[in-house]
């Protein structure tokens, strides 16, 4: 056996490597809605750029700081913050994720969802779907 082989088997042996898991394994199941199928993708991303908006709403009627001013109900546009969660946060993040743990189908959910924030992004639209064809 290769030593390449006998390291890569032998990750999780190590109390310090076993935390490190565990550890990525809960961040990544908090952050992976980018990486469910489409529809949940779509309704999950909706309640938390709710979640923001009323966060907002509540900063600048208490007249606080605002916290997070993408986040803005009428200015916002949630393709472009899911396109930037993605980009900065999650995909990294599940790349090392998927080269540890082998996981094809949150991959192939988080292409095809990048691809769908994308599209309407380019569309221009803001908001969750594309607009109905006139």
């Amino acid at each position: 056996m290769n030593s390449d082989c006998e390291g890569q088997s032998n990750i999780g042996n190590s109390p310090e490597n076993r935390l490190l898991i565990k550890r990525m394994l809960i961040k990544c199941a908090d952050v992976a809605n980018p990486c469910r199928p489409l529809e949940l993708c779509i309704e999950w991303a909706g309640r938390i750029s709710e979640e923001y908006f009323a966060q907002t709403d509540e900063e600048k009627r208490q007249g606080l700081p605002v916290v997070m001013p993408v986040f803005d109900r009428n200015t916002c546009s949630v393709p472009k913050s899911q396109i930037s969660f993605i980009d900065y946060f999650i995909t990294d993040m599940f790349d090392a994720w998927d080269a540890f743990a082998s996981l094809p189908n949150l991959m192939e959910h988080l292409s095809e969802n990048y691809k769908y924030w994308k599209n309407l992004d380019e569309m221009k639209c803001k908001s969750l779907r594309p607009p109905p064809p006139s």
